[in-house]
């Protein structure tokens, strides 16, 4: 049965994948079985005022969820305890790693006497260490440039959305991407609003095919997760897209800003050398965390049978069922928006999808795929002209997210 499983997942992955990849060839001009036709784009870019305003209400929603829930924290959860658990209750899970990372460094935070926290890229704690000093406190820190990167990832959301659907759409896919499930993580001491902000400017900048722009965005995002490489992909697709064929001299002038984002990588990779002497040493690292790459057929699998029959029934619907649930929307979302969206979409998507659910222990798929844009821009444009669907899509979005934030905040297993 495993086996049966493993074959179907895999094989239907690779089909979709290929799909995909067939249809980028035809519009890169290479004669195969598929439409080659782009897609048309709305092409409206907001002004510097809508953009404002964006960010405002981005931030502003944040500031309005840290204190609904450092009310319901001192108030309901936890009364009598002191104001600064409103800040300390986001200190859970990898937020705690996070915060000692920027207290005390790569060399200075071990446990057993190893450097087990060299799985955590870099970029997030190093700037909770230069905010710190500035606000007095390396959580508040950690909370502030997640609010204000989110915020900027809101703005970038906002314009890829309105630049491919229009003004409508692009407010569809800033609100679905901030009530989703597992969005309140934008607002905790997790580095979603820097891989928000940084893959989402990535994707602007490749769009608008400002190449030098996109490097640097995709070097600082390959600083905050390894997936940040991947804006090398969608840059590729979207310069073969954009001349109507694979035009080598254009891609030979433009390498070094494609290639840009291994600068983040080397960085990260210097990092695990200067402490360990092994440039590598996260691989070792990541063993302490059941953490590694695996076959997505073997994955889903046991997502299956921890859905089914986890011992813990809490923990069955707190990660397992969420986790079984996503995927299938994910790539039903793929197989929709295939011949409705320029491939530098639909390939990030896929391979950024895939990777995900190629973990051998997969513990937060709904926060990993928080950062998933393409998948909200998919949805604003599956919601086009149908107002009850954004209704019924929002409303179910949004009870998903108070369900896990009240779960994270009473320590359930929603990490």
């Amino acid at each position: 049965m495993e086996l049966l499983w493993s074959v179907l997942v895999t094989g239907c992955v690779a089909a979709l994948g290929i799909g995909l990849v067939l249809q980028w060839l035809a519009r890169a001009g290479l004669p195969v079985p598929l439409p080659a036709r782009t897609p048309d784009s709305a092409g409206y870019e907001p002004d510097q005022k809508e953009c404002v305003k964006v960010f405002a209400l981005a931030l502003a929603f944040r500031i309005l969820i840290f204190g609904v829930v450092g009310l319901a924290v001192c108030l309901v959860l936890y009364p009598g305890t002191p104001a600064e658990t409103a800040l300390s209750v986001w200190r859970r899970w990898d937020g705690l790693h996070y915060v000692n990372l920027a207290e005390l460094g790569y060399s200075g935070y071990m446990e057993d006497g190893k450097h087990l926290f060299l799985v955590f890229f870099p970029l997030y704690p190093w700037l909770m260490g230069v905010v710190s000093p500035l606000v007095g406190n390396t959580m508040a820190a950690g909370l502030l440039i997640s609010w204000l990167t989110y915020a900027g990832g809101c703005v970038y959301c906002y314009k890829l959305a309105a630049w491919e659907l229009g003004r409508a759409g692009g407010r569809r896919a800033v609100l679905f991407l901030s009530v989703f499930p597992y969005a309140f993580f934008f607002g905790g001491i997790m580095t979603e609003g820097l891989f928000l902000l940084t893959t989402a400017g990535g994707l602007w900048a490749i769009r608008r095919h400002r190449w030098g722009q996109a490097g640097v965005w995709g070097l600082l995002a390959a600083m905050t997760r390894m997936h940040g490489v991947l804006l090398i992909g969608a840059a590729v697709a979207e310069l073969v897209e954009q001349e109507g064929r694979i035009a080598w001299n254009a891609l030979a002038r433009k390498l070094p800003a494609l290639l840009l984002p291994l600068m983040g990588t080397l960085v990260y990779l210097a990092l695990n050398w200067q402490v360990t002497g092994n440039p590598f040493a996260f691989t070792i690292m990541q063993q302490h965390w059941s953490q590694g790459a695996n076959p997505i057929g073997d994955t889903l699998w046991y997502v299956l049978n921890n859905a089914l029959s986890y011992p813990a029934d809490l923990v069955r619907y707190q990660i397992w069922i969420p986790t079984l649930v996503l995927f299938p929307v994910c790539f039903g979302l793929l197989v929709w928006a295939g011949g409705k969206f320029r491939s530098m979409y639909t390939l990030y998507g896929f391979v950024y999808l895939v990777l995900n659910y190629s973990l051998s222990w997969l513990l937060s798929a709904g926060r990993y795929l928080s950062c998933g844009l393409p998948f909200f821009l998919f949805a604003a444009a599956l919601t086009r002209g149908r107002p009850r669907l954004t209704v019924g899509l929002t409303a179910a979005m949004g009870a998903g997210f108070a369900v896990n934030l009240f779960w994270f905040l009473t320590g359930g297993q929603v990490m």
